[in-house]
């Protein structure tokens, strides 16, 4: 996750993390990509992961993190439809 950024695209984020475990579309040019990763070596080798994602809008990364993050606790694809004010 260290080397992703904002706005890189989906294949970059590929190249860098590998094939997601899932994917979701939801719509408007939107795209999440799942991760399961270990933390730490301690957590590996315990077979221990966490959620991680990636949300892209129109092809390119618009935010990446833990489950949680962005000041919420909610799954990423539930408030997807935003709409300009």
């Amino acid at each position: 996750m260290n080397r992703l950024a904002v706005g890189m695209t989906k294949q970059e984020v590929v190249s860098v993390m590998g094939q997601p475990a899932s994917t979701a579309a939801p719509g408007n040019g939107v795209e999440l990509l799942r991760y399961r990763l270990s933390p730490t070596s301690d957590h590996a080798f315990y077979g221990v992961t966490e959620e991680y994602f990636v949300r892209l809008v129109n092809g390119k990364v618009e935010s990446y993190g833990k489950m949680g993050d962005f000041d919420s606790t909610k799954d990423p694809t539930l408030n997807l439809n935003i709409k300009n004010r």
